[in-house]
């Protein structure tokens, strides 16, 4: 538990040169995860009857979310390594990621055995990074894959759990967090070209969030900059003080 949580605490999910405008568009990420989380607690414990995540509105939203995160991964890998790729740092990162998608799977296991996370948000993380990183100095290459997966993906080709549901048997039918590798790896890719545009590579928006005031500038990139840290403890908070919340009033009620 020591070593998880250093971990976590130590991962920033950034680029080795900041990029302003890549923390601001993960901060929005984090924010409207947060959001759509909270919404879902909310009907977890009964406070709400609303279908989500897998009402309409409720998916689209959540596309966004993730393609959010996905666009910046693939941006990031581009700013940390498109001059040279460092492993340390690459292996650090990528392990850390892996090391929070194990304690996840581990803990939704046992938590909720019919509905597991064996693939989730992070776990896809980890190995899109794996994938991508290689091809971070050849942007079009990448906006052709990128393209191409998302194509791939829209025409339905293979099944949507490709290829777990080749190589393992017993996996669970509905889990809240799973993430296809087609289409979304092309998301990754995407992120590639993106940091390689000019318009987002000079960082349209440094200008704004570095003339705002101090406190301004800090809510705007700093969760960006802790992306990992945040999305690792804020459901058990979410959660935790909703629990509390239920208790309290079952307690007043007596």
């Amino acid at each position: 538990m020591i070593l998880f949580t250093y971990a976590v605490l130590q991962s920033i999910c950034s680029p080795y040169m900041r990029n302003i405008t890549l923390d601001v568009t993960r901060t929005l990420a984090i924010v409207l995860m947060v959001i759509f989380h909270f919404i879902y607690d909310l009907k977890y414990f009964s406070y709400v009857d609303w279908d989500i995540p897998d009402g309409g509105g409720w998916r689209i939203f959540r596309m966004l979310i993730i393609s959010l995160f996905f666009l910046c991964l693939g941006a990031s890998l581009s700013f940390t390594h498109h001059t040279k790729f460092k492993v340390a740092k690459f292996l650090k990162r990528t392990s850390q990621i892996a090391l929070a998608a194990f304690v996840i799977s581990i803990v939704s296991y046992f938590a909720i055995p019919q509905n597991w996370i064996f693939f989730g948000v992070l776990h896809f993380l980890a190995l899109s990074s794996l994938i991508v990183v290689g091809l971070v100095r050849h942007p079009l290459l990448c906006l052709l894959i990128g393209l191409g997966l998302l194509i791939f993906g829209a025409l339905q080709i293979l099944p949507s759990r490709w290829p777990f549901n080749l190589l393992f048997d017993g996996l669970p039918h509905y889990t809240n967090d799973y993430v296809a590798i087609q289409p979304w790896l092309g998301m990754v890719f995407l992120g590639v070209p993106l940091a390689h545009w000019y318009l987002f590579k000079y960082d349209p928006l440094a200008k704004v969030v570095q003339n705002a005031n101090e406190s301004t500038q800090k809510w705007l990139m700093w969760p960006g900059q802790h992306s990992l840290s945040i999305y690792i403890v804020h459901q058990p908070i979410l959660m935790g003080a909703l629990w509390l919340l239920g208790a309290a009033n079952l307690y007043i009620s007596k």
